[in-house]
């Protein structure tokens, strides 16, 4: 056996082995979710149910579903809409210290959110937003500065001279943008709303502060306050839990992939 043979027979055992790492973990996801009687170990079911599906589904399990799906879904549709009306004149206006305002942008998306939690709180305090709402509007302020910069900058990929075209013949401005502007820009309006989705519905920090109740939280704050409830870990549950919790996220993307694959050219700051 030569030295190609041996390096060949090491590289492959050294891939099964990083793929026996990463494939233990899902492998005891499954099989514990679908296991009514899970004791948290790796091993095949003697009973293979729904019955954890159910209880992930049901109660406040259920309902911080269903925030979850509110927050993300609310952030990522607000985010687009205000990133739109803000990006669009930045694109098409010359406006004084544009480029400064762009890169005061890209400084302020470094700034955490624990960074400026207090403020947010006690805003959302005066303002009676202590609940899934504040979430939303203060997660659509903090993905301000990189969304408005990435639609700019979408926008700019647009010919002008189609707008200019289409006003000739008489269109108005929000024909132009409902018409052109946002149809051409669909690759960077997809992008925008994934990421606007995903870091929402990843959120635990604001979600964990502003909501303050149970039913209140959405499942990323739900799956911690499931570890230990009742003295006990509930390994089935929890199980379930994480692939419901996971799910969404994943289905979101395989369904915007296609436009996103070619969105990610407008990434950039232009001048």
């Amino acid at each position: 056996m030569g030295p190609n043979a041996t390096a060949s027979r090491l590289n492959a055992l050294a891939l099964a082995l990083v793929a026996l790492i990463w494939v233990s973990p899902f492998a005891w996801l499954i099989l514990n979710a679908f296991n009514p009687a899970a004791t948290g170990r790796l091993a095949l079911p003697q009973t293979i149910g729904l019955d954890n599906f159910a209880d992930a589904l049901s109660g406040n399990a259920g309902r911080q579903f269903i925030n979850s799906i509110i927050l993300a879904a609310g952030t990522a549709t607000l985010t687009v809409v205000v990133a739109i009306a803000a990006a669009y004149p930045l694109s098409r206006l010359n406006i004084p210290g544009r480029n400064t305002f762009l890169w005061l942008l890209v400084l302020l998306r470094m700034l955490p959110a624990t960074g400026v939690i207090v403020p947010l709180y006690f805003t959302a305090q005066a303002t009676g937003l202590l609940n899934l709402m504040g979430v939303i509007v203060a997660l659509t302020i903090l993905n301000l500065p990189f969304t408005l910069l990435l639609m700019k900058n979408f926008f700019d990929t647009v010919p002008v001279e189609l707008e200019e075209a289409a006003f000739v013949e008489g269109a108005s401005l929000w024909q132009i943008i409902r018409r052109i502007v946002l149809p051409l820009s669909r690759a960077g309006i997809a992008v925008v709303w994934f990421f606007s989705f995903t870091g929402a519905w990843n959120e635990f920090l604001l979600p964990l502060i502003f909501a303050r109740t149970e039913s209140g939280f959405p499942m990323s704050v739900g799956l911690y306050a499931a570890f230990g409830q009742q003295g006990a870990i509930q390994y089935g549950f929890l199980a379930a839990f994480s692939i419901i919790y996971a799910a969404p996220a994943i289905g979101v993307y395989f369904l915007l992939r296609r436009n996103m694959n070619t969105g990610f050219a407008g990434v950039g700051v232009k001048g």
